[in-house]
């Protein structure tokens, strides 16, 4: 009987043991889970008194968001059209339109910060401003696009190897694409505008609603007009996106936009200042058609790997670039007229030494994870086993590059924030000069993967002139 009360009173101490060890842990599961909530309101509440890392963490995240779906189209296109002559001719086109567009559109996206932050400062006439911009580069590309396209098919049939039917259907393609390179020039100036404003949001995440519009249209043509639907797609999507950034524009009605054709001071000096950075960026995008006409000399197939191997690796950078990229650019401007050099070294300084490290990070990271993720993308569809392992080898090559490609940009926005872009045309003069010389060296060896490790190289060497002359200048 005994025994029976003892045991009756184990059970009754152990079950009441039981109750209080499960109240005392979901005290402390609360507890935790209060502490946490408590954290994270306090954790932002220190971010936002620090302006620029507000503004570079909320804009990243919405870069990220915005490119995550541009990333997706060139896995479509492998999906559904498989590397093909065909789909070299797309690239080849899509890549001169890029390399038009990318001489003006990123140069007057950063150009014309610096000049409405010192107009907003003086109270100039920012939508007249913005307005002859608009109009001057709309018929400056259509003039340029006219001359492109009567010429680019005698060059191509000297200088790369592709068949005439490949010849003709490249020149259809940048026919058709013709009205992309305006559009991108356009949001790029929209963009811009709105960056100086510290207006981040949309900008950064536009590029979603681009993609989307782009998908789209290719998904509902791909099986009536082939590769043609890529072309338009693209024009229609970047449609979308600069009627998005137009009505934001006007909305916010932060100035009255006039459009007019008159050099005024300012917009001449606008001009001049950028017409450097024009140059070496209509030099430095080079590189990109001729790496795709030195790929070309390798047989059919080439460009296009080089084209999907490039892709996966825009993925980190633009990644890494897409908030911190845009937002240090309108800060810097504002505090270097502001507190003067002393505070641009310093802030240059900071940037750097962060910036590097997290370049390192993610080279680290995606060279591990390199052949899941070429496998993810490519490993369907039309691709063979032999592309895959090819392109697997050209991402490994380009990731080499990652860490000084990121720090050759914020050395970019240092000279640019003191409008001194003339270092950045003759940095890029010899960046080109080293693309030529380096390809052809590696090529022999390794054939196209010498093009990725050609491209890494060089963009070692352009970051660590860029740092000798800012700290040169700088002493």
């Amino acid at each position: 009987m005994r025994n029976r009360n003892d045991g009756l009173r184990s059970l009754t101490f152990l079950k009441s043991l039981g109750v209080i060890l499960r109240r005392g842990l979901s005290r402390t599961t609360m507890s935790g889970k209060l502490q946490r909530m408590g954290t994270l309101p306090r954790l932002w509440s220190q971010i936002s008194k620090r302006p620029l890392v507000r503004d570079t963490i909320v804009t990243t995240v919405l870069s990220t968001a915005g490119k995550a779906a541009g990333f997706l189209i060139p896995f479509f296109i492998a999906a559904w059209f498989g590397v093909t002559g065909e789909t070299d001719a797309f690239f080849f086109a899509y890549g001169v339109i890029i390399f038009l567009a990318m001489i003006f559109s990123p140069v007057i996206e950063i150009v014309i910060v610096p000049f409405i932050v010192e107009g907003r400062m003086h109270d100039k006439d920012i939508g007249k401003f913005v307005g002859g911009i608009l109009v001057i580069s709309a018929l400056g590309l259509i003039i340029l696009s006219a001359v492109f396209l009567v010429s680019i098919k005698p060059v191509l049939s000297v200088f790369a190897k592709f068949s005439e039917v490949e010849l003709n259907l490249i020149h259809k393609i940048l026919l058709e694409a013709t009205p992309l390179l305006i559009l991108l020039v356009w949001t790029s100036i929209l963009a811009g505008t709105l960056n100086a404003y510290k207006v981040f949001a949309i900008p950064a995440l536009s590029p979603a609603f681009r993609a989307l519009a782009t998908l789209f249209f290719i998904f509902l043509f791909k099986d009536k007009i082939g590769v043609h639907a890529i072309a338009w797609g693209y024009v229609v999507g970047e449609l979308w996106r600069f009627l998005i950034l137009f009505l934001l524009l006007k909305r916010l009605n932060l100035f009255c936009l006039t459009f007019s054709i008159r050099l005024e001071h300012k917009l001449t000096e606008f001009l001049r200042t950028s017409s450097y950075l024009i140059i070496g960026m209509s030099i430095i995008g080079l590189s990109g058609i001729i790496n795709r006409i030195m790929a070309s000399w390798l047989g059919q197939g080439n460009v296009s790997l080089i084209e999907y191997a490039e892709r996966l690796y825009m993925i980190p950078t633009n990644l890494l670039s897409g908030g911190l990229i845009v937002t240090i650019l309108s800060h810097w401007c504002e505090r270097y007229y502001e507190f003067g050099k002393e505070k641009l070294d310093h802030d240059v300084s900071k940037t750097a030494i962060a910036v590097g490290s997290m370049g390192l990070l993610f080279t680290i990271i995606f060279f591990l994870a390199r052949n899941d993720l070429v496998e993810l993308a490519y490993g369907h569809g039309k691709f063979t086993f032999k592309q895959i392992e090819k392109v697997k080898i050209i991402f490994t090559f380009y990731l080499l590059g990652l860490t000084p490609y990121l720090l050759s940009y914020v050395y970019e926005r240092a000279f640019l924030t003191r409008k001194e872009t003339k270092v950045l045309l003759y940095g890029n003069v010899l960046r080109i000069m080293g693309t030529v010389l380096c390809n052809w060296i590696f090529m022999r060896f390794i054939e196209v993967s010498g093009i990725a490790l050609s491209t890494s190289l060089v963009a070692l060497l352009y970051a660590g002139l860029l740092r000798l002359l800012f700290n040169k200048k700088c002493a």
